[in-house]
């Protein structure tokens, strides 16, 4: 009996050393839940409750406090917190090799566990996008979106969904770019955005693969829906219509004329405000090709920053906030939001007083942090008038139609 006791003494001992001697393999966190429907619904409550413009930028969350992001990131970040805070699993694919990106990773064990997790936000940031977004959801149903769920338009930008307003509006949150630490802007509208990649879905409004199904085809996540490209082609991609749609399946009631007012006018100043990311990212790409010693930029570079396709947007955006204000100022011609509109498409010059609250509610920045700023009238007025230059070799000035003599005449080839 001595003997035994000595033995397993010896053999405790000497795991015990072991598991000193020897590095301990440790995940990023331990799973102690799975994803089902339960889990899905209390996750839509935690983004709404919990998901706030200040998220990263909250000094009492040390954890997160100045976690630099952009807009995929922001979308990336909401799913993986939320896992980590429930021990639930964070699975996504691995754009950049094979396999997945989860939250079994074990390349920071020698880390305290909260340098670990932060490190692992930092390295799924690193490895994901709006491009890659597009393999992580699906799209879903119109009546079906809620909170946590997504917008993505590949390359361009993603928003996350917080709330369903009782008018059906899907209020967002959105980063933007360059990546920083940064509060997160938040919107109650629908993205300036219709879905429009018929073929293959990988835009609009979607919702994350839970890890079980993470190989699945997107036709085989539970709630797959096609109806937002069929119903964007029925109306023929006009916002307009196409939010009205979503608003019918979502609210429990009507908007008023001047609460549509105002969410088309959030939405165009997004959308306004979104070029003027596509004008600076063209203007730092031609810095950096210039800086390599060549003028002009590629057929594939020019198609990747030219902007035709939003201009023509843009003018048709402004024509049917144009249409609705037509059909309704009568309605509520007091209000804010009317008389702000009013104000954009008047042929005379507007009340001071409503160009004032309106360049309060609105101005475009012309480029990143540029500190050039132009009124949503203003920018309707050269929008209509064509002068905006979707050429992204053109200065700043002339993309903005701001300087129209002498013509502008490309130097570098169109395509």
């Amino acid at each position: 009996m001595n003997i035994t006791r000595k033995v397993f003494s010896l053999a405790s001992l000497l795991l015990i050393t072991l598991l000193f001697i020897s590095p301990v393999k440790a995940a990023v966190w331990q799973n102690e839940n799975e994803w089902d429907s339960d889990w899905e619904a209390r996750y839509r409550e935690w983004v709404n409750k919990e998901w706030k413009e200040d998220f990263f930028m909250n000094p009492d969350k040390p954890l997160y406090y100045k976690l630099s992001h952009d807009c995929a990131d922001a979308v990336y970040l909401m799913r993986l917190i939320f896992s980590y805070e429930h021990r639930l699993p964070f699975v996504i694919n691995n754009a950049h090799g094979k396999g997945t990106i989860s939250n079994k990773m074990k390349t920071w064990d020698k880390l305290p566990p909260k340098k670990r997790v932060r490190r692992f936000m930092d390295y799924v940031s690193d490895m994901t996008s709006t491009q890659t977004l597009a393999h992580d959801t699906y799209p879903i149903a119109l009546a079906d979106i809620s909170p946590g769920d997504v917008y993505v338009s590949p390359g361009i930008h993603s928003y996350q969904i917080v709330n369903i307003t009782e008018t059906g509006i899907a209020e967002v949150m959105a980063s933007t770019t360059p990546k920083a630490p940064r509060y997160l802007s938040r919107y109650e509208s629908f993205p300036f955005y219709v879905p429009e990649n018929t073929k293959k879905m990988t835009d609009g409004y979607r919702r994350f693969k839970q890890p079980k199904n993470i190989h699945k085809r997107m036709q085989d996540q539970p709630g797959f829906s096609d109806e937002q490209y069929r119903v964007a082609d029925e109306v023929g991609h006009n916002y307009v219509k196409f939010t009205d749609i979503i608003s019918s399946k979502l609210g429990v009631r009507k908007e008023k004329p001047a609460e549509k007012s105002l969410r088309l006018l959030m939405a165009l100043c997004m959308y306004a405000n979104d070029r003027g990311v596509y004008v600076y990212d063209a203007l730092y790409h031609i810095k950096e090709i210039r800086a390599k010693g060549r003028k002009c930029m590629t057929r594939s570079e020019y198609d990747n920053f030219s902007t035709p396709t939003r201009d023509k947007r843009l003018r048709q955006f402004f024509d049917a906030v144009r249409e609705h204000i037509k059909s309704t100022y009568s309605q509520d011609k007091h209000s804010a939001p009317q008389r702000w509109a009013a104000a954009i498409f008047s042929e005379k010059p507007p009340h001071p007083r409503d160009m004032k609250e309106l360049d309060k509610f609105c101005k475009v920045e012309l480029s990143l942090q540029s500190g050039y700023f132009m009124s949503l009238r203003e920018l309707r007025i050269k929008s209509d008038a064509g002068v905006l230059i979707s050429d992204p070799n053109a200065p700043l000035d002339y993309r903005w139609g701001i300087t129209t003599e002498p013509p502008y005449k490309p130097k570098c080839p169109t395509y």
